[in-house]
């Protein structure tokens, strides 16, 4: 999963970049520079954010992502983040931290999964569907590595977290 909109601006997924190569990291600077020059506004990178600021500088120095490109990704999130009020107020608002993992929230999560989950591509061509799926079908058999695991479903944060959950 590459990102999401959130108000306004492109967000990567937890480690995604490292991803669009294959082995993951394969080549960093060709997946800074197609993720920038994609959209992707705010990429999330947990670890090697020493490699991705160099590379990402590397890129503009030499104009294969041009200076614009950023000043756009910059322009749009601190719009949001303006509109979201953060500089007013900055600091989070923990009087509901107590609530977080409870089983109230887990199943308010598990909800959203099931109604956000979508099947991205379904072949090559969208007049030659890879899978001949009705589009009101009741049940649909999910098969393979995937199936049964809801990091590969969810994407990067969720990996995050489940990793985290166990410490």
């Amino acid at each position: 999963m590459l990102g999401c909109i959130f108000q306004g601006f492109f967000i990567s997924d937890w480690e995604a970049i490292d991803r669009i190569t294959s082995p993951p990291g394969a080549n960093y600077t060709y997946s800074v520079q197609v993720s920038v020059n994609a959209g992707i506004d705010m990429i999330m990178v947990p670890f090697n954010y020493g490699e991705f600021i160099d590379d990402l500088t590397l890129l503009v120095k030499k104009n294969i992502v041009p200076m614009s490109r950023i000043n756009d990704a910059v322009r749009r999130i601190l719009r949001v983040k303006f509109l979201m009020g953060l500089f007013e107020n900055p600091l989070a608002d923990y009087s509901l931290v107590n609530q977080l993992g409870s089983q109230e929230y887990r199943e308010l999560a598990r909800e959203a999964v099931r109604k956000s989950l979508v099947l991205l591509k379904n072949g090559k061509d969208m007049n030659e569907p890879l899978l001949s799926l009705p589009k009101r079908a009741e049940k649909i058999l999910v098969a393979g590595s995937h199936a049964h695991n809801i990091g590969y479903q969810c994407g990067g944060w969720t990996i995050w977290f489940l990793n985290n959950l166990k410490k």
